[in-house]
């Protein structure tokens, strides 16, 4: 799109996007510290602060693609059941167990 084209979004959705980024971005930084990638970083910057210094969140990012998926799948569960039953957290570790077997049966 040209400069002098017209955005088919409006002032208020640009906005709202530019806010929403900017949110993701300490976000993300705010999960990278309570989990402490900061600790397996090359940065020393980062490890003098105890916290990411980076502003993209790729310090979390990789370290969420290092993790397996069983660790991917408790803290997805952690994040969106912050008071959990004691049903939440059975089903949570069938699951896991589910994951586990099937993981087996394919390295077999």
């Amino acid at each position: 799109m040209a400069a002098r084209d017209i955005s088919p979004f409006s002032a208020e959705q640009i906005a709202d996007f530019n806010r929403s980024q900017a949110q993701r971005r300490e976000m993300l930084q705010a999960l990278g510290d309570a989990l402490e990638v900061w600790r397996g970083c090359r940065d020393a910057a980062c490890k003098r602060a105890r916290s990411c210094r980076r502003s993209d969140g790729a310090c979390f990012i990789a370290c969420m693609r290092s993790s397996s998926e069983e660790d991917r799948m408790v803290l997805r569960f952690a994040l969106l059941n912050p008071n959990p039953s004691d049903a939440d957290i059975a089903a949570l570790e069938r699951q896991i167990a589910q994951m586990q077997g099937e993981t087996g049966q394919l390295g077999a």
